[in-house]
């Protein structure tokens, strides 16, 4: 049966089988198995290569191999401490060459590589690494050539690209990948003997062990445990998690059956939906690179192209409307993710990886969504924290007239951030005093913008002056801070009202828990603490205390602001 729930946002939330080529490097190449996405120093990218099987497979020998000169044996790098020893078969002719003429001399050995490039790209398992157009397959197959070239004795060949393990560094390749692509050759191999019947099983032997010898020098994640893309499954889990509709348990077919959001994607093009989603994802921490997609041999990665890559988020979701004539909204955003949640535990993806992928996938929220709903999203929020404490500062008693220089202030500086714009205030303040209907406070932001939170509860005074007499008498203690914010349990003109006792503690004799109230500006300025909604965050706040009095007298220990941010201006 098809479950839709909601995951909360909080929860939000080339195997580059190039082979580099600097002629700078000395000879001694490989067959590989690593992908290369990054150009090396002499501008040319590294290489990647793997198997059929998903098994991991062990190879008989390691170390990076030199090319062969001559002789019956070849041995490794003396860089390496392992060593391979191999007999070649005998036969008449330069034995220098045997195995260069079995395998019908460089045109065939061109045939050999091009045949086994073939099978790489279009193997899902360990194709993700050569589907990237900053990826040159070309220079692939020609190092590639020369490695097989050399190995093989064909007259004048060297190998002069990249190590195999500066070749392959950064690219995490496993065990599984290795194998892959040994087991993609071993088939080509196997077809190209069928042409070529000189090509005995010694000579295939022979090729195949010097390509397993590279396994230490291109592998860097043996177990396939390093990274979210290999612990999954690799592309083809990704891609058959992804599914299609009517696939029950994949995250199309979940889409496709939630009616809340199956409406956005009624005219969607679902083989490229699914070649994009897995390359998204696989993109994550493995070798795909969302955005540079080629024109990949069929039936691998349907529906992209060189020239017709997989669109930002921002483009593939603008302007979609429900049948409300509606964009996404956060909700919708949220069942997206709750499907895919429901499709990665159909499919066995353990849970701390179902969260970082969800955690990663929550950053699409700015792009998806429509604009009214940005601000929803985890990334296009902040809470600013901005504390001020130090010693406790008497407040000035009897003095106050209405204005800021007769109060004690308080600077609280809110730094620059993209995140700009004030979406929620709450301040929170420690005082001491022994007639909290002395008191006035008051929030003014960087812009001069005023509010008074309180204005001598338990007093109807008619102006903001200061004058009158008195206000309720109960007292305040730093122990037991005000917190002043717009949907408090209890009005701020009320604070003390129900302590007859006028050495009682507001919030500790009363009860109040939380000691939360809702700004009452009296006769001062402002409103609610809505009136900061919508302005600008950064820059020098300011909270004032005064005292109307004499005799009553009182300190503020603590002042702490809380403002949550958002990206997009609220008030457009």
């Amino acid at each position: 049966m098809h479950s839709r729930h909601r995951r909360p946002l909080a929860l939000l939330g080339g195997f580059g089988l190039l082979t580099a080529c600097p002629t700078d490097t000395a000879p001694g190449g490989v067959l590989t198995d690593a992908a290369i996405t990054t150009s090396t120093s002499s501008g040319e990218p590294p290489v990647v290569t793997g198997t059929t099987t998903d098994e991991p497979t062990t190879s008989t020998t390691t170390g990076t191999t030199a090319a062969p000169t001559t002789g019956a044996s070849t041995t490794t790098d003396a860089a390496d401490p392992s060593t391979t020893s191999t007999d070649i078969p005998t036969t008449t002719g330069d034995p220098t060459d045997l195995l260069c003429r079995a395998l019908g001399g460089p045109t065939g050995v061109t045939d050999l590589v091009a045949a086994a490039v073939q099978r790489v790209l279009l193997d899902d398992k360990i194709n993700a690494y050569f589907l990237n157009s900053d990826v040159d397959t070309d220079k692939f197959r020609t190092c590639l050539g020369k490695q097989l070239g050399a190995l093989a004795g064909c007259d004048g060949v060297v190998y002069d690209c990249l190590d195999m393990k500066s070749a392959h560094a950064g690219l995490g390749i496993s065990g599984h990948d290795f194998a892959d692509f040994v087991a993609d050759f071993a088939l080509a191999l196997d077809a190209h003997q069928d042409l070529h019947p000189e090509l005995g099983d010694a000579f295939k032997d022979l090729i195949l062990s010097q390509l397993g010898a590279f396994e230490a020098g291109v592998v860097e994640d043996p177990a396939g445990s390093q990274t979210i893309y290999q612990r999954v499954g690799r592309k083809p889990a990704i891609r058959t998690m992804i599914g299609v509709s009517g696939e029950a348990d994949t995250f199309l077919d979940n889409v496709a059956l939630n009616p809340a959001i199956n409406v956005f994607f009624g005219f969607a093009d679902y083989p490229r939906l699914r070649t994009c989603l897995t390359r998204q994802i696989a993109a994550i921490d493995g070798p795909s690179k969302y955005g540079l997609e080629v024109s990949a041999p069929a039936p691998a990665d349907p529906g992209v192209g060189l020239g017709d890559p997989c669109r930002s988020m921002a483009d593939t979701h603008a302007g979609l409307l429900d049948a409300n004539n509606l964009g996404i909204d956060i909700n919708d955003f949220g069942d997206l993710l709750g499907e895919l949640v429901d499709a990665m535990a159909a499919h066995d993806v353990a849970q701390a990886d179902q969260d970082a992928i969800v955690a990663v996938l929550a950053g699409w929220c700015e792009d998806i969504v429509a604009l009214e709903w940005k601000n929803a999203c985890p990334s296009a929020q902040k809470l600013e924290v901005v504390e001020h404490g130090g010693p406790a500062t008497a407040i000035p008693d009897s003095i106050y007239d209405g204005n800021p220089p007769s109060m004690l202030c308080r600077d609280l500086v809110v730094p620059d951030d993209p995140i700009a714009f004030v979406d929620d205030v709450e301040v929170r303040v420690g005082i001491d005093h022994v007639w909290v209907g002395d008191l006035t406070i008051k929030l003014i932001s960087p812009e001069g913008k005023t509010l008074t939170l309180l204005s001598r509860p338990g007093l109807d005074e008619q102006v903001d002056d200061g004058t009158d007499c008195c206000g309720d008498s109960a007292d305040l203690s730093k122990a037991f801070p005000l917190t002043f914010r717009d949907g408090g349990l209890a009005d701020a003109e009320q604070i003390g009202a129900s302590l007859p006792n006028p050495s009682q503690v507001v919030c500790k004799d009363d009860m109040m828990n939380p000691c939360a109230w809702v700004p009452n500006p009296g006769a001062g300025p402002g409103g609610t603490l809505a009136d900061f909604h919508g302005d600008l965050a950064v820059g020098t706040w300011k909270l004032c205390v005064g005292d109307s009095n004499l005799s009553d007298k009182g300190s503020l220990d603590a002042v702490t602001l809380t403002i949550a941010r958002v990206k997009y201006d609220p008030m457009p």
